[in-house]
């Protein structure tokens, strides 16, 4: 398509003072990797309610030729522009990256996962697919700020000494953490927060960036490491008014609970005195397969372990791991599967590196060792080409995000594929 036919997928860019346009008769286009992509209307959805578009600095939009690609820096005016993206709501896999090419001395991206988004029908539209259909964390139960305020008010009442509580209610105004917020309605699932420290350096850490890395943490992390009885307190309140009800150890705004073991099995075991409700969950790096024999013997019903790629050298090079290997993960998911609780991966998707012909079959060969319960398909927060430079990725052919899931389907029926972690005692 050259620029004088009318396109069916508009490009889209924004001006100096971020108001997004269209652009008269470019066609968008996508990125899949390093490489751009023409838009694949099978792959578009509406934009999700609750998503967000953003504008990204140093960055110009790319459209499509039809039998190529082309840069636009700027309007037909001559006005400079930037390229656009979209951030879904929670329960959507992006399929594809934004296109965009960098000018010089470009900054790095914040930490959100970005989508490519195009205008269709005078609407936009962006590739990717509902993931999960459980409404935890849809956008529109989320809107009764006067029922979440009461809430918070009651359970503090209810418990004025528990820190935890009152990390919460930070969580859930100032963070704006879904999860936290679902504790103060009483639905779903409680974050348990509890670890301060961590034993990994993530490059794409949501609560704790150093400086020269150039962008900044989501949230502040914990600073402080509430007692077994706080946090027994917490999840037994949960469980006891929520019919299903979990509560998860590890959340964006601590470090690894692992190195909590001992508290947490002591308060697990003070859980499952009072109540055997509920499904008490931890979200981890993994590196600590002794400590989580031990919370598996006191109680510990299910475990997500979080993996970029199950490629050790691109493990290794994102995670960052300090006192532990990749190694020490695998044992964790090994111990858990032989105990026979429910085991997850957290697994980050990248369009262009998880759908990889390499990582595809990287993740074939896991899943055939390591039988998983679940795949949590979370989108990756971070600059794709940050990305892609810290852990070494080149460019590979891919089979496509939407071929994966399809392929997952098919090969492992019994493998669930989403993005919460699941009640389990339905």
């Amino acid at each position: 398509m050259n620029h004088s036919e009318k396109a069916k997928c508009i490009m889209l860019f924004s001006d100096k003072e971020a108001n997004i346009y269209d652009y008269p008769d470019a066609a968008g286009a996508f990125r899949s990797g390093y490489r751009f992509v023409d838009v694949d209307e099978s792959e578009l959805i509406k934009l999700p309610y609750g998503s967000y578009m953003f504008t990204l600095p140093d960055r110009f939009p790319v459209s499509s030729t039809g039998d190529g690609f082309t840069c636009i820096k700027e309007t037909p005016d001559g006005d400079p522009i930037n390229a656009v993206s979209a951030f879904l709501a929670s329960g959507y896999l992006r399929t594809k990256l934004p296109a965009y090419e960098k000018n010089s001395g470009s900054v790095t991206l914040p930490l959100w996962a970005y989508s490519g988004v195009v205008l269709k029908d005078d609407e936009f539209y962006v590739p990717a697919m509902r993931i999960d259909e459980d409404p935890r964390s849809d956008p529109h139960l989320h809107e009764d700020h006067k029922g979440l305020n009461r809430g918070i008010k009651k359970i503090k009442e209810l418990f004025p000494e528990n820190r935890l509580v009152n990390q919460l209610s930070i969580c859930s105004t100032e963070y704006n953490c879904l999860c936290a917020r679902n504790f103060f309605m009483g639905r779903y699932e409680c974050p348990v927060p509890t670890s301060p420290a961590c034993n990994a350096d993530c490059i794409g850490c949501l609560s704790y960036q150093e400086e020269e890395a150039g962008f900044c943490q989501s949230q502040f992390r914990l600073e402080f490491a509430p007692t077994p009885d706080e946090i027994s307190q917490v999840i037994i309140h949960h469980m006891e008014r929520v019919e299903y009800g979990v509560a998860s150890f590890g959340q964006g705004c601590e470090g690894e609970p692992l190195l909590r073991g001992n508290d947490l099995a002591d308060a697990i075991i003070k859980v499952r005195e009072k109540t055997d409700r509920g499904t008490i969950n931890l979200n981890t790096n993994g590196s600590r397969p002794d400590i989580v024999k031990n919370l598996i013997s006191s109680g510990l019903d299910s475990i997500r372990v979080s993996l970029n790629s199950p490629t050790p050298k691109y493990y290794t090079s994102y995670h960052r791991p300090v006192s532990y290997s990749y190694n020490d993960v695998m044992k964790t998911i090994e111990t858990a599967l032989e105990k026979g609780i429910f085991v997850s991966i957290n697994l980050f998707f990248m369009p262009g590196f998880t759908d990889s012909m390499s990582e595809v079959e990287s993740l074939v060969r896991f899943l055939d060792k390591y039988p998983v319960s679940m795949i949590q398909t979370r989108n990756m927060n971070i600059d794709p080409d940050y990305y892609f430079d810290k852990t070494g990725f080149t460019d590979e052919d891919s089979i496509g995000i939407v071929n994966l899931i399809d392929m997952l389907r098919e090969k492992y029926p019994k493998l669930r594929l989403g993005y919460y972690n699941p009640p389990l005692k339905k």
